[in-house]
């Protein structure tokens, strides 16, 4: 059983190019060619007035199998179901490409508490630290770094649920399985993101994300 705590309309769009890409375009070269397209748009990159605006971003990039993706909530899914996409012209790095086709999936997504533990895959890496604080986790134990892990997937949970104003009204638990690490470039930066699987008490709706850089494309789960 499950109490429902709130819902949210979710929108994806799967692009198709009008050629090949060469190289490996990333969701962040599709972010930075989509903001610069609507450059007047805060919702499509989190800048207001020359500042970054820190919320929980309602519009995310992806990248699947040489198809770029963009996923709109609530506000940012309206937004971009009504946009022209076909035959908009982007640059993605040294690519030059026009969007042929524009595969567009729209549905209500839940939020719940269950009364038991719900299972997660990632698609893209999660990425819980910054470069400080990895250092920091570098130097724990094993089984400490284990504790560390779960201990951030419960607060990036609850704060994702809280950036869409979602209120988790009981205690969250949050179990993190790792398979692997891998580099996670990000700006100017190589964080570590973690591939893997995790549980925990909360419903949350698929294709969503956790962690940093989420607008980047990293975090991005579906239930198992």
């Amino acid at each position: 059983m499950h109490n429902l705590l709130g819902s949210c309309h979710i929108a994806i769009i799967r692009f198709k190019w009008s050629h090949p890409l060469d190289g490996s375009p990333r969701a962040h070269q599709l972010r930075g060619a989509v903001a610069k397209s609507f450059p007047d748009e805060p919702i499509f990159h989190q800048h207001e007035g020359g500042k970054f605006v820190y919320r929980y971003p309602i519009i995310q990039y992806r990248w699947e199998r040489n198809a770029g993706i963009i996923m709109g909530i609530n506000e940012g899914a309206e937004k971009i179901v009504r946009i022209p996409w076909l035959d908009l012209h982007l640059e993605l790095a040294e690519n030059k490409v026009v969007i042929s086709d524009a595969e567009i999936y729209y549905r209500k997504g839940q939020f719940a508490i269950s009364n038991r533990l719900e299972r997660y895959s990632l698609l893209s890496p999660w990425v819980p630290f910054n470069q400080e604080n990895y250092k920091t986790y570098q130097n724990l134990s094993l089984s400490e770094q284990v504790l560390e892990r779960d201990r951030l997937l419960v607060a990036q949970i609850l704060m994702t649920l809280r950036g869409l104003k979602i209120d988790f009204p009981e205690r969250l638990y949050a179990a993190f399985e790792l398979t692997h690490s891998v580099i996670a470039p990000y700006k100017d930066q190589a964080l570590t993101g973690f591939l893997g699987h995790f549980s925990t008490n909360a419903v949350l709706p698929d294709h969503f994300a956790i962690g940093r850089a989420v607008s980047h494309g990293y975090g991005w789960f579906v239930k198992s």
